[in-house]
């Protein structure tokens, strides 16, 4: 295939995801929601519906993604979730919302071939190894539409005053994105699927358990992407109890996702110049680090600051997790395996979300951050140790001969035959 044509088929999938990422309601849909629920509680209850949702059909539609392909995988995620926002701009209740949820929690679960479509694409023009660079260009795109969604949002709500605005028209502007993607080209690649769904399961949890490497990027994947979810969904509430005006959430919001963007523009560069463990390690430090640090500024509105790094890693977490996740695995089992990683992750926002709930309904939202900060911190350490232990193991180490040593002065041959036998053993 021509490389002009594979790169407008990636500027087309650039365009995609600017139409999808332009959402102006993301500063506002928890503040939206909160004015229709009793309680923190009762919050997190409503959108744990969405990841409940996913469990019920990540697994299931990974599969099928598979067999289906990855254009219709997405055009159906972006019309669910069309959907979805709809019905929370149209929810004013508890069950509304759960309702909403659910519905949306289909087109989450379809986006799992998102990544994969990428892959793919450049897989045909022999590009695959520039994946992580494309991605990251891919993440700058999506911030980038972020950032002025959430700017543009501001305007809107100060000029309307109001938050179920945002969504009508977010619901709106996402049906360009679903037109998008209708018109994308299916990369062309041998599948080889196994001959029956549970077969096709089967085969997804022996690669999960056989290959280190994707065990553990899925295990990273689930601690920091329930730690930075679940600040978005507090950060308007955080945000708010620091004391800033609805017109200054969107503000800084859209702020920090410039600035996110700005970065997620040199991921390809990050990975290559620090290497898998060096940039896993820099997800994992600067996730759990500013998170112990809101809890230690306590209600201090210099503490917003620590948000930038947090929009940071948020930014660079999932382009890396699936650039070193695509490179594992074969297009046959791609979207499969991708599912259960996003299986695991729900499952665990489905545990931790409604425990922040609880947490800072009897506590109040100064223990977010230590909550946050502790969930991220103790699992990442370990994935690391054994990520250092078993995938990437340190070089190693050749003994420098004691004749080379400065100022070591002549060893005698029996001293340097028992140097050489000493190489000998690991």
């Amino acid at each position: 295939m021509p490389l002009s044509a594979s790169r407008r088929r990636v500027h087309r999938f650039y365009l995609y995801q600017a139409c999808s990422s332009f959402a102006i309601w993301i500063p506002f849909w928890a503040l939206w929601m909160r004015q229709h629920v009793g309680s923190d509680f009762e919050f997190t209850l409503a959108d744990v519906a969405f990841w409940v949702g996913l469990l019920i059909f990540q697994l299931p539609v990974g599969v099928l993604a598979d067999r289906l392909g990855r254009k219709w995988t997405i055009v159906l995620a972006e019309t669910f979730r069309t959907a979805g926002i709809l019905g929370y701009g149209l929810g004013t209740s508890l069950l509304g919302y759960v309702a909403a949820n659910l519905i949306w929690s289909l087109g989450g679960a379809f986006s799992i071939g998102t990544s994969a479509y990428l892959y793919e694409t450049l897989m045909e023009d022999h590009q695959e190894t520039e994946f992580p660079r494309y991605i990251g260009w891919n993440t700058f795109v999506q911030l980038g539409s972020n950032a002025a969604a959430a700017l543009a949002g501001g305007v809107l709500v100060s000029v309307t005053g109001s938050y179920q605005m945002t969504l009508l028209l977010g619901a709106l502007v996402n049906v360009a994105a679903v037109a998008t993607a209708s018109t994308f080209i299916e990369p062309k690649g041998d599948r080889n699927v196994e001959p029956t769904y549970v077969r096709q399961l089967g085969q997804g949890l022996r690669i999960v358990r056989r290959r280190e490497g994707v065990a553990l990027l899925i295990g990273l994947q689930v601690c920091l992407g329930v730690t930075l979810y679940l600040m978005t969904a507090f950060r308007p509430l955080y945000l708010s109890f620091l004391g800033f005006s609805s017109e200054n959430i969107g503000l800084a919001i859209s702020l920090f996702l410039f600035l996110a963007a700005g970065i997620s523009a040199f991921t390809g560069s990050l990975s290559d110049r620090l290497g898998e463990f060096g940039t896993l390690s820099l997800l994992a430090s600067l996730a759990a680090l500013p998170f112990l640090g809101m809890w230690a500024l306590g209600k201090n509105v210099w503490a917003v600051y620590l948000q930038a790094p947090i929009y940071v890693v948020w930014s660079l977490e999932p382009p890396i997790i699936s650039a070193y996740l695509n490179r594992r695995l074969e297009p046959g089992q791609r979207a499969t395996v991708l599912s259960m990683g996003s299986f695991a992750y729900t499952l665990g926002l489905v545990i931790a979300e409604p425990l922040v709930g609880l947490t800072t309904t009897a506590n109040g939202l100064l223990v977010l951050g230590l909550f946050l900060g502790l969930l991220a911190a103790v699992p990442s350490a370990y994935i690391l140790v054994r990520w250092r232990a078993t995938v990437a193991p340190w070089p190693a180490i050749t003994p420098v001969p004691s004749r080379l040593v400065p100022g070591g002065g002549r060893v005698s041959r029996f001293f340097r035959a028992f140097e050489r036998i000493g190489r000998l053993w690991p």
